[in-house]
């Protein structure tokens, strides 16, 4: 049998090579640049554990922790530092904490969301009286925007709406799905004629007992690189790390950039939407084109170690978001040191902050210098930061972000119909931009090749 090639070296890419490790499949992972992991990147620099993309991932979802088990290091996954998990939001050019008993978007305590200065008047009036709202009579797809606009208003759009949901995917609240990204709120909106009433409704999940920690977010000690370093040093199969691809011909032939033609019993393709494009372009046209409808944005993160001696402020939290209307270059900023230990070394705190998105796109065109000076200057003037750095990273993603927009599930549809029966899609550009989830789909898309290549 031809070995199946894997094109990308992220963790979907990763995962979908363990599976067919386990299932006994001959496989060649073909990753473009110099190391694997993908977004996933750890640099240990003087004691301070910096990471260039995600720093935990959730624990509710399961496929995390079961390749963790796997690989035998479901000792090192530690939990959150949930004791100090306060979070806030940035408006008015100050840090606010979040309203009590808010559940992201929905405020489940009244008194709560009245003693909170974030929202005026009418905007606590809109979002407690959330349950006044008829449903919505259409079917399908819409926007964050719609949705939030029209059951809890404008201001709480803006406020909660437009950083802790639009900013897990980094997306723009005027063009993201719904469908896609928070189908539950649609859903209780249906079922329970309200999101409040259904989020009322719903009772809590038992108890269960689950292995390991039980904070929501997990990482492992040495940070999420040390999930990649594990695999890959127990993946046996033919691991090319810098050797990428230029073409992929109709019968599943794969062209890399050393003028090698790889015949391929299958290929799993783990790269982003444009790339994919690019791949597909001379030899499958129609296919080619609809990737070019699927849109990504350009993120980048600065962390930033200290003294704690010279901070001003307490670092009593997780970190801080950043309302819509709020004028900084930052969208968000996660106090690392707090939100995990063994972050920073004994008298020091890690800083993370994020920046470009859909709100400042030309900031990734900044120099590392610029962006280290543009990241200064904001948190001097949100935290009264004035101390220099000890240590300064930026990790750059550039059109990296998939964009969840209205529309999403049908075109995923569209292109898995249109993808030859040898070609499998997995990763962040379709369901799942999360750890957990890119790891199920890669495992998920070799899953089927092995059902393919089954005898009845």
């Amino acid at each position: 049998m031809k070995p199946i090639v894997i094109v990308g070296g992220g963790i979907t890419g990763l995962a979908a090579a363990w599976e067919l490790q386990q299932q006994g499949l001959k496989y060649i992972l073909l990753e473009a640049s110099d190391r694997l992991g993908g977004k996933l990147n750890t640099e240990e620099v003087d004691g301070f554990i910096l990471e260039g993309g995600a720093d935990s991932f959730v624990a509710m979802k399961p496929a995390g922790w079961q390749l963790c088990k796997e690989l035998g290091i479901a000792d090192r996954v530690i939990g959150t530092n949930d004791g100090k998990r306060s979070s806030f939001i940035l408006f008015g050019g100050e840090l606010h904490t979040i309203p009590r008993g808010l559940r992201l978007i929905v405020p489940n305590d009244r008194e709560g969301l009245l003693e909170s200065q974030l929202l005026s008047e009418e905007g606590k009036h809109k979002m407690l009286t959330e349950s006044e709202v008829p449903p919505r009579t259409e079917t399908g797809d819409e926007s964050l925007r719609s949705f939030m606009v029209r059951r809890f208003g404008e201001e709480a759009l803006d406020v909660f709406g437009e950083p802790m949901l639009a900013g897990i995917y980094s997306g723009n609240p005027e063009t993201m799905s719904m469908l896609a990204t928070y189908p539950n709120y649609l859903n209780l909106e249906q079922k329970y004629g309200s999101v409040t009433k259904g989020t009322a409704s719903v009772p809590p999940p038992p108890p269960t007992k689950r292995e390991g920690p039980t904070s929501f977010f997990t990482s492992l000690v040495g940070g999420m690189s040390e999930l990649v370093d594990v695999l890959h040093s127990k993946l046996t199969g033919d691991i090319r790390i810098g050797q990428g691809v230029t073409r992929i011909d109709p019968d599943g032939t794969v062209h890399t950039t050393i003028s090698e033609a790889i015949a391929a019993e299958a290929v799993i393709l783990t790269v982003t939407a444009p790339v994919a494009s690019e791949l597909l372009a001379e030899t499958l046209p129609e296919l080619s084109h609809s990737f070019q409808e699927f849109h990504t944005t350009s993120t980048g993160t600065i962390s930033f170690g200290y003294k704690t001696d010279e901070l001003p402020h307490p670092l009593d939290g997780f970190g801080f978001v950043v309302s819509a209307k709020e004028p900084t270059h930052l969208q968000a900023c996660t106090w690392s040191s707090t939100k995990l230990s063994g972050r920073a070394p004994e008298g020091y705190s890690l800083l993370r902050v994020f920046v470009g998105g859909h709100r400042h796109p030309e900031d990734l065109a900044l120099s590392d210098e610029e962006l280290i000076d543009l990241g200064q200057a904001e948190l001097r003037k949100i935290m009264g930061i004035t101390a220099e750095p000890v240590v300064s990273r930026v990790f750059r993603w550039n059109e990296a972000n998939p964009q969840y927009e209205v529309g999403h599930l049908e075109r995923v549809a569209k292109i898995r119909l249109q993808a030859p029966a040898w070609l499998q899609l997995a990763g962040a550009p379709y369901g799942g931009v999360g750890i957990p989830d890119c790891i199920q789909q890669g495992r998920n898309a070799a899953k089927n090749i092995v059902s393919a290549l089954t005898p009845a």
